[in-house]
């Protein structure tokens, strides 16, 4: 079964664990498939993203609806994500303590800069956002559940930076894979931007993530070390230079995020 969004497939290591529940496994990649503002998703679309036959999706999808997690728009034959979702999701981010600590601090930097402000965390070989808060008049906002791509994204570096050799070494062996021909020159643009963190606390992604925006991605870690996320700041390539992002906003970046992490505690 291959796995939404990044990393290996699910196969053989499972094929002999009675414990592992397939069906389950595949009904929750389903769910993954859903993307904020990505809008309702056909049975073939869901096939396509999943690599499940479609009558295999077919049922899984109507079960879905039926338990409230999806809701199928009849005119059209497309499924999207209902509110029992939120059910799931909600207890993630209500629980979630360095959401609680980092809010008002991200929303006072977005406030006082103009720029979009946002805290994510892993997922896979994504980084999803769990916070982000920006001014109404700015068109970079990324909600809460949106994904980035770790390598190419400052937030995605930046949480690199904060892994021990071990981990970080595994998810580059998984991007290697994933990303092929283009590793070589990814590798190294992720390593610069390790580099970046470790002399100066952030580290800046220009026009990479997306061609027409700037940002920076500072790591965020609890004492104990047992907590690694990232934060980034940034805007649209129009109202943020280069010059700006490096030398007022990143540093300010690198230095909320240096306050936060002694606040979260133990995990």
């Amino acid at each position: 079964m291959r796995l939404v969004y990044d990393q290996k497939d699910v196969g053989s290591d499972y094929a002999s664990d009675r414990r592992f529940v397939w069906a389950l496994a595949r009904g929750l990649e389903i769910l993954r498939a859903f993307q904020p503002g990505a809008g309702p998703l056909g049975v073939g679309e869901i096939a396509a993203l999943t690599g499940l036959p479609k009558p295999t999706v077919s049922r899984l999808t109507y079960t879905l609806a039926e338990l409230g997690y999806l809701r199928l728009i009849h005119r059209q034959g497309r499924y999207e994500p209902a509110p029992g979702l939120l059910a799931l999701g909600y207890p993630v981010l209500a629980n979630l303590r360095v959401r609680q600590v980092a809010h008002d601090h991200m929303r006072r930097l977005a406030q006082e800069t103009g720029m979009a402000v946002g805290l994510a965390s892993r997922d896979r070989l994504s980084m999803i956002y769990v916070d982000n808060t920006a001014p109404n008049a700015l068109t970079l906002r990324l909600g809460v559940g949106s994904r980035v791509e770790m390598a190419r994204s400052s937030v995605g570096r930046a949480f690199l930076a904060a892994l021990g050799e071990t981990e970080r070494d595994f998810l580059m062996e998984r991007m290697a894979r994933r990303y092929g021909a283009e590793w070589p020159e990814l590798r190294t643009r992720i390593l610069d931007g390790i580099a970046q963190v470790k002399a100066r606390g952030f580290c800046i992604v220009d026009g990479e993530w997306q061609p027409d925006v700037r940002t920076a991605g500072a790591p965020l870690t609890s004492l104990d070390g047992n907590t690694v996320m990232a934060m980034n700041i940034g805007a649209p390539g129009y109202m943020l230079d280069h010059a700006r992002l490096a030398g007022e906003l990143g540093p300010r970046l690198a230095h909320l995020s240096g306050m936060i992490g002694p606040l979260l505690g133990p995990s």
